[in-house]
């Protein structure tokens, strides 16, 4: 029987309509918010709605939007800067995956006055975040629901997911009414950036009872509803399912690890400055076949999961179902089946990101170099899987 540890000290707010909680919320941590989010028009109504809760209920905010897609170390530097310049003493993430990281790194260098890309590589961290409070508008980063924050330096090339406990939001709020003005091609990534986040969860080498059982339920409700979402978006039911998919996944990750396709996904990310739900998610059929037989009874169950028929068919077979199921999945919400259709070429740059020691530590099967170089020809095109390159 399997021992592990389970530590989740988030709050979660779930729900529709559960926007009209953040003043509330909000004003049992800080009275002076600075509220991070982007300088996008299709926001605006969100955000002036969190404006308005937050001046109800006493708080003051100081709005942030100096973020980007890919935010960079000086993006969360400066809004560290603001936050103490403006005696801020709560941090509000409002928008995607970006934002709400870029806010998790903010109020930790807006409490302890430090360089952000200092503290990734070690510099120990001597005092408390600031409160944070995530408010997502996407479905597919879990990040409401993390330890982790991905940012960029772009003069090292460099894209890096880090892994914190004080990166965990105090309090997320989750409205699934957020994500219905979302467009179909976003949809689609960020949907199935918590398929991957999922799949990833549970096949990888850290997985638990608790990971499996979060990952079972995230993987059926986006097999089931992402097609939905992305060709009707004011479909609420497939919004709030997807939502909870989006929440689940991420507490899988955060209980386990990522994978092969988060590594090849966030190396292209870091050279390409390519959205990382579309770069992970394009890595990931070749990267299940890559683990297929490594963990097959992992791929039979969430090839199960997906929909596909095993029934009479050995565990081999249905394991052989899953890279597929995902696949067709992906060609179906549109998005491209090779990173080449993003531009990405085979790069020496990427490459050496993919090979830095310990990359494959939570692969059920390790990868060298020749591996690497294989799966990224696999990942790079569209016409060929890895079986297909010889890689079986």
């Amino acid at each position: 029987m399997e021992s592990f540890n389970f530590f989740f000290p988030t709050r979660i707010v779930f729900g529709n309509g559960k926007l009209a909680n953040l003043g509330e919320e909000t004003a049992r941590l800080g009275r002076q918010a600075l509220l991070v989010t982007y300088p996008s028009q299709s926001l605006k109504s969100a955000v002036d709605q969190a404006v308005e809760l937050l001046r109800h209920n006493g708080v003051e905010t100081v709005l942030f939007t100096d973020i980007e897609a890919n935010p960079t170390h000086i993006q969360v530097n400066s809004g560290g800067e603001a936050a103490r310049a403006s005696g801020c003493d709560v941090v509000i993430g409002l928008g995607g995956g970006s934002a709400i990281d870029a806010a998790k790194a903010i109020a930790v260098v807006a409490s302890e006055a430090a360089d952000i890309w200092k503290v990734y590589e070690g510099q120990p961290l001597t005092r408390p975040s600031l409160p944070l409070v995530a408010v997502p508008t996407t479905a597919g980063t879990g990040t409401e629901a993390t330890f982790f924050s991905v940012i960029s330096h772009r003069e090292l090339k460099r894209k890096e997911g880090f892994a914190r406990p004080q990166f965990y939001p105090t309090v997320s709020i989750v409205d699934p009414i957020l994500t219905l003005s979302l467009p179909p091609y976003m949809t689609a990534a960020t949907g199935l950036d918590a398929l991957s986040h999922a799949i990833e969860a549970y096949y990888c080498r850290a997985s638990t009872p608790v990971v499996e059982a979060l990952a079972a339920r995230a993987i059926q409700l986006v097999s089931e509803n992402l097609r939905r979402a992305v060709f009707n978006g004011k479909d609420i039911v497939a919004r709030y399912n997807m939502m909870l998919a989006n929440t689940l996944a991420g507490m899988a990750i955060t209980q386990s690890d990522s994978c092969l396709a988060h590594v090849v996904g966030e190396a292209v990310g870091a050279v390409y400055n390519t959205g990382h739900g579309v770069s992970v998610a394009v890595s990931l059929p070749a990267t299940m076949e890559y683990n297929c037989f490594a963990a097959m009874d992992q791929m039979a169950n969430i090839a199960r999961w997906m929909g596909e028929d095993s029934f009479g068919l050995t565990t081999r077979e249905a394991a052989m179902l899953a890279p597929g199921a995902v696949r067709t999945l992906i060609e179906d919400v549109g998005l491209p089946l090779g990173l080449a259709a993003l531009g990405v070429t085979e790069n020496k740059e990427v490459m050496a990101l993919m090979l830095r020691p310990g990359m494959d530590a939570s692969s059920p099967r390790p990868a060298a170099q020749a591996d690497f170089e294989l799966l990224m020809q696999a990942c790079l095109s569209s016409a060929m899987s890895y079986w297909e390159l010889g890689g079986k």
